[in-house]
């Protein structure tokens, strides 16, 4: 009766939890105009504001992945992926940001007395976090953590930041973000409104009981906590490149039907863009079928999950990637000097899905490291 007995000692103490009452697959959708009107100001600020983060926030979106027991929907990875999607093909940037915040899994490995530091006094928290590595180093009662993170989305509006450091195991750390020294780095032309601004600390004391290591089994064991935890993470920015790629198509199908073209008529007219338009419709739902299926078989492998699955993960987000970006050149090409002008939604879609696509999860390493799993070899990776 663990499990039992470690949600009593959790409830003991804390507050209790609001419980999701609607449908997750609803929030896309329901907070579609909220995002739509802030994104100029999300655009010139190089971050979302605080009304829209409050927005998401209250309406579950940073609570997919997080254990029912503390207010999280607790929802499956391909639904969670599918909502992903919807929220990219809406706003890239805010796809991310609802990715990047969706750590509450670790509430259900963290030590009970480190789930009611972070969710004991009844506040939703709002995380971060960073795949690189920092280091760590044991001493009495924790770990002193330190290094820099780059690229960490939504930092600015967090409570805490979910790091990863070497202790010489590879451990997740839960930080309160005013333990971290915060660096305006994010200069950028694309995804401006993920505010991914740099973190860096130097020894900062991080006791036992806010660690996990990666392999720790999870406390609350339910399908969505068993198997590789990390493939919660991995495929979230992928499933908001293919919504970005989606919504270009949808953007470019309403363009072409009214555009002139030289030769007469309308762009639509040409058999290039009808071939193009259908092409990318098609080789997008491929991707998108072939990335839930991975991740489908991981979540049904449960404890059992093989490194050959999580290679054809691997393999299914970079082939996702790989359709994204020819999609967004083509459309762009397509669009003529219309996507040159801020005025026309392409223009933006193009800047952001193309930035979305550079993300570290999608270079080219990870897809020579399945190519290693098939050969039979090692993948060379610790985080594959």
């Amino acid at each position: 009766m663990p499990n039992q007995l470690w949600i009593s000692s959790i409830w003991t103490d804390m507050k209790p939890r609001t419980l999701p009452t609607l449908d997750a697959a609803e929030l896309p959708e329901s907070l579609r105009p909220g995002i739509t009107a802030a994104a100029g100001d999300s655009e010139r600020q190089g971050d979302i504001p605080t009304g829209l983060r409050d927005a998401l926030r209250d309406a579950g979106a940073f609570r997919l992945l997080t254990p029912r027991e503390l207010g999280g929907w607790e929802a499956s990875l391909t639904t969670v992926l599918d909502i992903y999607e919807r929220f990219g093909h809406i706003d890239a940037s805010v796809g991310l940001l609802v990715w990047n915040t969706n750590f509450g899994f670790v509430g259900a490995m963290l030590d009970p007395a480190g789930v009611a530091q972070i969710w004991g006094d009844g506040t939703e928290p709002v995380f971060a976090n960073s795949g690189q590595p920092g280091t760590a180093e044991p001493v009495d009662g924790g770990y002193r953590l330190s290094g820099e993170w780059e690229i960490v989305s939504g930092i600015r509006g967090a409570d805490w930041v979910i790091l990863i450091g070497m202790a010489p195991e590879v451990r997740f750390f839960a930080v309160r973000t005013n333990q971290v020294d915060v660096r305006n780095t994010w200069d950028v032309s694309g995804v401006r409104a993920t505010g991914s601004n740099n973190v860096t600390a130097d020894g900062i004391f991080v006791p036992t009981e806010l660690t996990v290591a990666l392999d720790t089994a999870p406390r609350i064991d339910r399908p969505l906590y068993r198997g590789f935890i990390p493939t919660l993470v991995f495929p979230g920015c992928t499933a908001v490149a293919l919504g970005v790629a989606g919504r270009a198509i949808d953007e470019a199908v309403a363009l072409v039907g009214t555009k002139r073209a030289m030769t007469g008529g309308t762009v639509a007219d040409a058999a290039r863009t009808q071939h193009t338009i259908a092409k990318s419709e098609a080789a997008v739902t491929a991707a998108r079928l072939l990335l839930k299926h991975t991740a489908e078989e991981l979540q049904r492998a449960g404890d059992d999950i093989t490194l050959q699955q999580r290679a054809a993960l691997r393999a299914a987000m970079t082939h996702a990637v790989d359709v994204s970006r020819e999609t967004l050149v083509a459309l762009y090409e397509i669009a003529g000097s219309a996507a040159l002008y801020r005025s026309n939604p392409i223009e933006r879609i193009f800047r952001d899905g193309m930035a979305a696509l550079q993300h570290a999860n999608h270079s080219a390493p990870f897809l020579e490291a399945a190519g290693r799993v098939r050969l039979g070899l090692d993948p060379q990776m610790r985080l594959f």
